[in-house]
């Protein structure tokens, strides 16, 4: 296990609006491998790995005075053999027995949420994923992008869904009647101070997410989605 270092690391990703309040990286190269066995031999008739990066990040939202945070991706459902939108992310940190762990590729979201509490700074979570590596196939890969869709919490104490970074599709996120889909839960306790907690979620289509606010004292946040891509080969 090699020791690395986050104060000597740089990340950079038109995803940043400015390059500040990452919280922290998360990544990984994952191998599939397969081997085509055959019979009277123990030496595969053929091998191929498949690669495949993932990441995931914790930023800030944006300060009061303006800055730090993500800038606002928007999800737009795939209608042709077109790669959805992808989002560069560079990375680099020492490590201490010499060189440096690093990666630069282009990702796709793949989930988005944002939690706040009442005090405090608000943090979005972001997922990302790479076309699979496959070095000897010659043929097209796209990664096609369905619809996302996720829960937001909502209520007087809770901020509106822009600033939790999701911007919702309305007409998308009713049912037929025109209603809200919404479920709800609350909790409380005997006791002094026998205090509770009732929250109502909401179902939604989001058609951009990011750009979400990081301090606004007095009200909390939470919401997530799931943004699907699927890896077509042509």
């Amino acid at each position: 296990m090699a020791v690395i270092v986050g104060g000597g690391s740089s990340i950079s990703s038109t995803l940043l609006a400015d390059g500040t309040g990452v919280v922290s990286i998360n990544f990984d190269l994952q191998a599939n491998i397969e081997r085509l066995w055959q019979l009277g031999s123990f030496s595969p008739y053929d091998t191929t790995a498949t690669l495949q990066r993932t990441v995931n990040l914790v930023v800030y939202g944006t300060k009061p005075t303006g800055g730090g945070g993500t800038n606002s991706t928007v999800l737009t459902p795939s209608t042709t053999c077109e790669d959805t939108t992808t989002i560069p992310i560079e990375f680099s940190a020492p490590v201490c027995t010499g060189g440096a762990a690093s990666f630069s590729d282009s990702f796709f979201a793949t989930s988005y949420s944002y939690s706040k509490d009442v005090q405090g700074f608000g943090r979005e979570t972001w997922a990302f994923t790479t076309k699979p590596i496959i070095d000897t196939y010659t043929g097209t890969i796209y990664m096609l992008g369905g619809l996302a869709t996720g829960q937001i919490t909502t209520g007087s104490d809770y901020l509106s869904s822009t600033s939790q970074g999701f911007v919702i599709d309305e007409a998308a996120s009713v049912d037929s009647l025109g209603n809200n889909i919404e479920s709800m839960s609350g909790s409380v306790s005997s006791g002094f101070p026998g205090l509770g907690e009732y929250e109502t979620k909401r179902e939604v289509v989001v058609s951009e997410v990011g750009g979400s606010v990081g301090k606004s004292d007095g009200y909390k946040g939470q919401c997530s989605c799931s943004i699907p891509v699927q890896p077509i080969f042509l």
